[in-house]
């Protein structure tokens, strides 16, 4: 049972998560409006007033753009955090068969030496390399 709870993922979103969402969102929106206000006063050479009309006309453009550039880039977040959490426990499982693959080692040369320190034949073969699940 416990082991079950240790494969379980943790929660996606959490709330350093939604705090760095709710940061991404205002850059975003914030970025957007200055640039519709740019474009309207620069690019269309409207007046001050009338930029900031075409900003308010759609605001809800604005906001539903800047929405959508945060879901991407928290969703591109999230996947690049799963990435960096398996190989780090790729990585772990590794260390770990290493180690036990070591230790087999390490216990049949002392093995070897306790016989060969009493005299007696040594005809333990060493241990055989694992195969890969996938070659079983």
């Amino acid at each position: 049972m416990q082991n079950q709870n240790k494969d379980k993922r943790s929660s996606i979103f959490t709330v350093r998560n939604a705090e760095n969402a709710m940061i991404t969102f205002c850059i975003f929106a914030i970025a957007l409006l200055i640039a519709v206000f740019l474009h309207q006063f620069v690019l269309m050479e409207s007046s001050v007033v009338d930029a900031f009309y075409t900003v308010a006309y759609n605001i809800s453009k604005i906001m539903s753009a800047a929405t959508m550039l945060t879901i991407f880039e928290e969703g591109i977040d999230i996947m690049f955090q799963r990435i960096r959490d398996t190989l780090k426990k790729e990585e772990q499982l590794i260390a770990k068969a290493k180690d036990e693959v070591y230790k087999e080692i390490e216990d049949w040369d002392q093995r070897r030496k306790q016989a060969e320190a009493r005299g007696e034949p040594f005809t333990e073969p060493p241990p055989a390399p694992r195969k890969k699940p996938s070659e079983k």
